[in-house]
């Protein structure tokens, strides 16, 4: 049997193997890492496609906000849970810079089982919501699918109501 080596100055044994166990051992763990640096999707989860004709038409004191429900292939896209509406509000006077994201808040989730306070009227989802005068309005919306798939934003509506 081999004996470990001492050390001549502090007379202990060398720890020499035990470090380089250890480090092979982490060296090997880190190698086995996928190298991806996102949250873990799972592979069932669909992504749905975006709404891309969310219109806004300013009635008065409130807006109403239509979109068609997300297609796929000319058919209409299955398992979509609900949409989330975005909001995004300022005064007039305001001027945002061009190119700078807009700081959206959540608003309102539209649920397809209980739509309400929207409504669907055939393929499409219309929604009215209170607006005030002298301010600029930003909204935008997201679709979540069953699975728990997420789709992109929705195109931007932008409008100033009238003082």
């Amino acid at each position: 049997m081999k004996r470990l080596k001492t050390d001549p100055i502090s007379g202990k044994r060398s720890n020499v193997h035990r470090v380089l166990f250890l480090g092979s051992v982490g060296f090997v763990i880190l190698c086995l890492a996928c190298g991806i640096k996102s949250p873990p999707v799972p592979p069932e989860t669909l992504a749905p496609p975006a709404v891309r004709d969310i219109k806004a038409e300013v009635m008065g004191d409130k807006v109403q906000l239509t979109w068609s429900m997300p297609k796929k292939d000319n058919a209409l896209f299955e398992g979509v849970e609900h949409f989330r509406v975005y909001k995004y509000k300022s005064h007039s006077s305001i001027e945002v810079c061009e190119g700078c994201p807009i700081p959206f808040k959540p608003l309102l989730d539209i649920k397809l089982d209980d739509p309400y306070p929207a409504q669907m009227e055939g393929d499409s989802i219309i929604w009215h919501d209170a607006v005030e005068a002298n301010h600029s309005y930003a909204y935008k919306v997201v679709v979540y699918h069953k699975s728990g798939g997420v789709s992109e934003d929705s195109n931007i509506v932008h409008f100033v109501t009238e003082p």
